[in-house]
């Protein structure tokens, strides 16, 4: 890890288990589905299904947001109506990534929180688990970059901005399409963790970061 630059890390199911809310989050998309475009309930619910959106943790599951944006929804609307029904109080700290773990973390290089979610659930998620903003030294939102449609064109734009090489950028995340793929493609460096205390096994064996049932580690 001597050579990590930069490390990116994602919000949503990586510092906090998402299965504590991914049904309340689903629930949320079916009744603005239903409220807004007219959807009925089950057509709103096999809609998501069909493209990899369900109520539970799965291996292929893919973002709510991007989804709509690829519809051509109203982004902006979307956010500040998850915001408003953001679950919360569903999230349990003690599930969730410490500070104490995010600053071994940022002690290896610049720390860069990167997330589909909105600025203000951002600071709502990391005021629930404890964990100060200060920990990062830059928080990316989907809704000040202009709704990218990939990570990939993100993660390429941290790159510059932090003047790293890709084989010198590590991304940390719970889903392999959304962020380990673009950043493997790019030619960097991707950790995938089955939960956010994981990070501690990855953080013991940092310096032979083998595969194992906590993690997949891409080098």
């Amino acid at each position: 890890m001597k050579n990590i630059r930069l490390i990116i890390i994602d919000m949503d199911g990586t510092l906090y288990d998402m299965a504590d809310l991914i049904a309340d989050g689903f629930d949320t998309a079916v009744a603005y589905m239903m409220e807004f475009y007219e959807f009925e309930k089950e057509d709103a619910i096999k809609t998501l299904n069909d493209n990899h959106i369900y109520p539970y943790v799965a291996a292929d599951a893919r973002s709510t947001t991007q989804f709509f944006l690829s519809r051509f929804i109203d982004i902006y609307h979307w956010d500040s109506y998850r915001s408003v029904h953001f679950g919360y109080p569903l999230i349990v700290k003690e599930k969730a990534m410490t500070e104490e773990m995010l600053k071994k973390l940022a002690d290896i290089a610049p720390l860069v929180l990167l997330t589909n979610n909105t600025r203000i659930n951002v600071s709502h998620v990391l005021n629930q688990i404890g964990v100060s903003e200060d920990i990062f030294t830059e928080i990316m939102c989907n809704e000040n970059e202009n709704k990218s449609p990939t990570k990939a064109v993100l993660m390429e734009k941290l790159m510059k901005e932090y003047d790293v090489r890709p084989e010198e950028t590590l991304s940390i995340g719970d889903r392999f399409d959304v962020d380990a793929k673009p950043m493997i493609m790019l030619g960097g460096k991707a950790l995938i963790l089955k939960k956010p205390q994981y990070l501690n096994k990855f953080l013991q064996e940092i310096e032979d970061p083998r595969d194992c049932e906590e993690y997949q580690y891409y080098d």
